[in-house]
């Protein structure tokens, strides 16, 4: 596509620089710059993108566009208003458009998301084929038979864009986690959503957002820039924020979920196992009865926001409840670890006061008599929620330890301060920097019938601490520590 052609299609304030070139391949990384491509300057936080204008011309790129003029480059120049949208846009000029028949699910929410994505794309893998259903999600960035840990929650759309172009057979389906992040940062721009899933929203995220409120209106994005004509909102609106935003979609197609006597998919009953969840739902009329190894409360509100999603897609429930009868749990989701044990452990990847109300009320109900946990909170985030989440495991647990999440730049100790005052002076908590010594000491505290909640981290291999990311991994952390304690025991 020549330069002409595509800035045809983008709104700019201004063009310089001599020559039509052609443009092959679009980057906001100038180390993935190479000859043909559009180098877009993007303002970082620490950082502006200008500062490689060079380097990236140096490397070969056609053309550059920036929300400054560059009179200075040897290359022609676009200036624009919103580089990074225009880098969502432009990507998908240049790499083409995704094919009419791939169908586009994003799911928001604070709670919720990375098991909903995980339900949707193993629901339209049986369809499709599993390989024809790509993922992007807090776990991993799955693009046909090719799988990678994921570097963020939502990827940029220029990646999506290059990866659907290139690849040889396109995908049926993309199943993506759409963060606030995402949707304030216009990472997910020119992307089109046949339907778009709100979940929760809950305290996070305050440190970037500021206000719930600029948190709602981030979110609420998905539903009123992105999704289809076409497309349909699956909105949970037994939350307060949902049933606003439901209220609030005057024209949009709807599929509501929740207990409410409202929603379209409506929950009439639950029970929750120690290995398994059933729900009873009534969906467009018709009673719906799903079970799954899904353990948790909390994992009722996933399994309705798959039934009112496959509803809206016009998949046969029947299908459905097979589908869930024979999946697998996900990965540091109220994830069970194994062991020959008279006690439970269960590792999950709580990290807000809501979802470790939810994670711990759902252990609560399944615990015969003490409930442990030992949790952390990450730095360089959110500083409010922690004496929230020290209060919400004071509300459920008998007995904590707290220790080091991800601490990242701050100092562990300052952080575990921060919990430390939400929780009352008479609960019974051990404070222990070390995240292995914390688990050791909740192992040796667990007596017959007793559930221990390891919260934070999840599916997580590794603890942050400094800038260096060393491997850590919670559920292995887990079972090593028995073995090395049974084995004591039995010398």
């Amino acid at each position: 596509m020549r330069l002409s052609e595509l800035i045809a299609r983008i709104p700019l304030i201004t063009r310089g620089g001599a020559g039509d070139p052609e443009i092959s391949d679009v980057t906001f990384d100038s180390r993935l710059v190479g000859p043909g491509a559009l180098y877009v300057s993007i303002p970082g936080f620490t950082m502006h993108g200008d500062r490689f204008i060079a380097e990236a011309i140096h490397k070969g790129a056609a053309a550059i566009i920036s929300e400054n003029p560059q009179p200075d480059a040897v290359a022609p120049w676009v200036q624009v208003d919103n580089p990074r949208k225009t880098l969502g846009i432009a990507a998908r000029c240049v790499f083409g458009e995704v094919p009419a028949e791939t169908t586009f699910v994003g799911i928001t929410g604070t709670n919720g998301k990375t098991t909903t994505a995980y339900l949707f794309q193993n629901l339209l893998g049986k369809l499709f084929g599993q390989s024809s259903v790509w993922m992007y999600g807090t776990i991993k960035y799955s693009a046909g038979r090719t799988e990678v840990p994921a570097s963020r929650t939502t990827p940029e759309s220029a990646d999506i864009f290059r990866a659907i172009g290139s690849a040889a057979v396109k995908p049926k389906a993309v199943v993506m986690e759409v963060s606030s992040h995402a949707l304030a940062l216009d990472r997910v721009a020119g992307l089109c959503f046949d339907i778009a899933v709100w979940t929760n929203l809950t305290q996070d995220h305050l440190d970037f957002h500021h206000t719930m409120e600029e948190y709602y209106q981030a979110k609420k994005r998905l539903f009123t820039e992105y999704l289809a004509g076409h497309g349909y909102a699956v909105i949970n609106i037994d939350d307060p924020w949902g049933k606003r935003l439901s209220g609030e979609l005057v024209g949009v197609r709807q599929v509501t979920f929740g207990e409410s006597a409202d929603a379209h998919v409506r929950i009439l009953s639950s029970e929750s196992l120690a290995d398994a969840t059933q729900v009873n739902l009534s969906v467009g009329g018709a009673p719906v009865q799903l079970r799954s190894s899904l353990a948790g409360r909390f994992n009722v509100y996933n399994m309705a926001a798959l039934a009112a999603g496959a509803h809206a897609l016009l998949i046969d429930m029947e299908i459905v409840r097979e589908w869930f009868t024979a999946m697998q749990t996900i990965p540091g989701r109220m994830q069970r670890v194994d062991l020959a044990a008279n006690f439970s452990v269960f590792v999950d990847y709580a990290h807000t006061p809501d979802a470790l109300d939810n994670v711990l009320a759902s252990a609560r109900a399944l615990t015969r008599e003490r409930l442990l946990c030992v949790f952390g909170c990450g730095g360089d985030r959110d500083r409010t929620k922690r004496p929230l989440m020290g209060r919400a495991v004071a509300l459920h647990c008998d007995e904590a330890v707290i220790t080091s999440d991800n601490p990242r730049s701050e100092k562990p100790e300052a952080i575990i301060r921060d919990i430390v005052q939400g929780v009352p002076l008479d609960f019974p908590h051990a404070v222990i920097v070390d995240r292995r010594e914390a688990i050791r000491t909740a192992l040796s505290k667990a007596r017959s019938g007793d559930c221990i909640v390891i919260a934070g981290k999840g599916h997580e291999s590794y603890q942050e601490i400094m800038g260096v990311r060393k491997h850590f991994d919670d559920a292995e952390e887990v079972r090593e520590l028995f073995s090395e304690a049974k084995k004591h025991h039995e010398a």
